[in-house]
């Protein structure tokens, strides 16, 4: 069987199956899955009207339990085979990662003996019934971990400035000889590809300017740096002592920063916003690990500490406007609309404490023997509600396990803010890709395909 994805994206030297993750994860057959709700149901998909309204344009693309890449609608519906010729174990596709302007990215690995690669990536440049799939670049020994768009066309001093024919996609991979992890800036200029390596580290992550002009990385753990795209080369390091966390975040607005700093208290952190060469606490002495995010707006920021509840930090003030009701959170993500945030609570089966959880020798995700339950927070009013409880797919983990990373390149959210999507198992190990209204507390999620995970466009 051919390797898809490394297993500790950012951290680790050796790679296996994420399937490997699961073990832990589906030992409880006692879940009420969503993923049983069948998706012919017609009146499953008649609370979907909204979404054909409101996001018309919307798409999902789902990794398929075929292995091949399909693209539906706003309803769920109509879908798009981009692929056909997926082979479980032989020759696969994986994390559909979409532009903000409307391409589409996906990879591959294939062990056919006529065409053999460990890493293949294409792109189409709109999605349509007609879309033609190109091939941007390829390798025989190396391993696909992770992409990202650039949020701003090339070259461009603006964010809006879309004229859709000239995008970057940062891929990260890793090397034949695996020493670390390599970023590859690739170059999508009307379809024409060109690519080059930019930096390599154990662990790498990194965070685009709101117009894809430079980037913040953070590397090895102790050092954050500022790329600059078009000079190609690093232009500055910053002086700030890193602390316990994993994604930066550039602000989706202006040129602010928001990372982790040793705090002044022993085996804290701080979470710290940087305006140029001047640097603001933003929230003190924070349990490790710490997660972080702007809101869409730049207005506010959510964070986890030590896996305990949502806060909801305002950033012109540095008070809390909003918490959650539920600790075990793993991951949480902003709503495009900035007005509540979506997060995930782990269910376990026997309560512990908080050290339990960090470190029993598993990930948060690989602890849900009861399950993860998603619940929505909303920001103006401080309430929030309870979901839906699902066992996660495969890719689900993974992309649990690097959330805050994912959240930047890949959208759970639908864009009118409407619906969340993710990737969930049955109790007989089937996979089925879900969608979920999160302004209804009555309806039942809806099965889009068999799959295990889709990923909604940005607009």
């Amino acid at each position: 069987m051919i390797q898809l994805l490394s297993l500790n994206v950012f951290r680790h030297k050796t790679y296996f199956l994420i399937a490997i993750l699961l073990c832990a994860l589906l030992s409880s057959a006692a879940i009420a899955n969503a993923a049983t709700h069948d998706p012919q149901h017609t009146v499953q998909y008649a609370v979907l009207h909204a979404a054909k309204q409101q996001g018309a344009n919307a798409m999902l693309a789902i990794i398929g339990a075929d292995g091949n890449v399909t693209v539906y609608d706003s309803n769920g519906r109509n879908p798009i085979r981009l692929t056909t010729d997926a082979i479980p174990g032989q020759h696969v596709y994986q994390w559909p990662t979409w532009a903000s302007d409307g391409r589409l990215a996906f990879f591959g690995a294939s062990s056919d003996l006529a065409d053999p690669y460990t890493l293949r990536v294409f792109v189409v440049d709109q999605v349509t019934p007609t879309a033609v799939v190109q091939t941007a670049y390829s390798s025989r020994d190396e391993i696909f971990t992770y992409a990202y768009w650039s949020p701003g066309d090339c070259g461009s001093s603006s964010a809006s400035a879309n004229t859709n024919t000239c995008r970057d996609l940062a891929l990260l991979y890793t090397p034949p000889d695996q020493s670390g992890l390599g970023l590859r800036l690739i170059r999508d200029k009307q379809g024409t590809f060109t690519d080059r390596v930019v930096g390599q580290a154990s662990p790498f992550y990194y965070s685009f300017a709101p117009d894809g002009q430079h980037m913040l990385w953070f590397q090895d753990s102790d050092a954050l740096r500022i790329y600059d795209v078009a000079a190609d080369k690093v232009s500055s390091t910053l002086a700030d002592q890193p602390g316990k966390f994993q994604a930066p975040m550039w602000s989706p607005v202006d040129s602010r920063l928001l990372f982790g700093t040793v705090s002044s208290t022993p085996d804290k952190t701080d979470v710290v916003l940087a305006d140029g060469a001047d640097r603001h606490v933003l929230i003190h002495a924070a349990d490790s690990p710490i997660s972080f995010a702007w809101s869409p707006d730049a207005k506010a920021v959510a964070s986890v500490a030590g896996y305990a509840e949502v806060n909801v930090t305002d950033v012109q003030s540095g008070k809390t406007i909003a918490t959650g009701s539920h600790g075990d959170v793993v991951a949480h993500y902003w709503s495009p609309q900035s007005d509540r945030v979506a997060y995930l609570v782990v269910n376990r089966d026997t309560p512990g404490t908080q050290a339990r959880l960090r470190s029993n020798g598993h990930t948060p995700a690989e602890q849900a023997t009861g399950g993860l339950t998603w619940y929505v927070l909303d920001v103006k009013s401080g309430s929030d509600q309870a979901l839906v409880t699902f066992s996660p797919s495969r890719d689900m983990v993974y992309m649990l396990n690097f959330f805050d990373q994912f959240a930047r390149s890949h959208s759970v959210w639908s864009p009118d803010g409407r619906y969340l999507t993710y990737g969930s198992t049955d109790t007989l190990g089937k996979p089925a890709v879900m969608i979920v209204d999160t302004r209804s507390a009555t309806v039942s999620p809806i099965k889009v395909a068999a799959g295990s995970i889709g990923v909604w466009s940005w607009q």
